[in-house]
């Protein structure tokens, strides 16, 4: 595997897919086939960034729920300020902390010329590329 390639699969991790998404682009213009490699790592970045979006549009509508509740709700609501509004690491947020440290790792692997692995989503991905 090219280093070139490597760049471009950490770059898409800490992009969230948007490197990846031209680099396809880009391939499928030049005529190029990509390495298994990289379209592991570009697809896993893509699906990584998409299930980040779900997964948080998921929350915020179950929070936005929860908060009605007469009991719960100011639980809920604290909860939820503290975890995605307050900021604790350079202006981040703990959400943002932890998905700016799967990104590093998804990014570190990638350049070391490594699969990255995350539970959920690269079971996926092995299921589909067939490493």
């Amino acid at each position: 595997m090219q280093l070139m390639e490597r760049i471009i699969c950490s770059l898409s991790y800490i992009t969230f897919g948007i490197a990846g998404v031209i680099w396809i682009v880009v391939s499928y213009i030049l005529k190029n086939s990509m390495s298994h490699f990289c379209t592991y790592n570009v697809y896993q970045s893509i699906f990584f960034s998409v299930f980040l979006y779900i997964l948080t549009l998921f929350c915020e509508i179950a929070a936005g729920i929860l908060s009605a509740v007469p009991f719960l709700g100011k639980l809920i609501n604290s909860f939820t300020l503290f975890f995605t509004q307050t900021p604790i690491y350079f202006g981040h947020s703990l959400w943002g902390l932890i998905v700016f440290i799967i990104s590093c790792y998804l990014a570190l692997w990638s350049l070391f010329g490594r699969y990255p692995y995350l539970p959920f989503i690269s079971d996926i991905m092995n299921t589909n590329f067939r490493r």
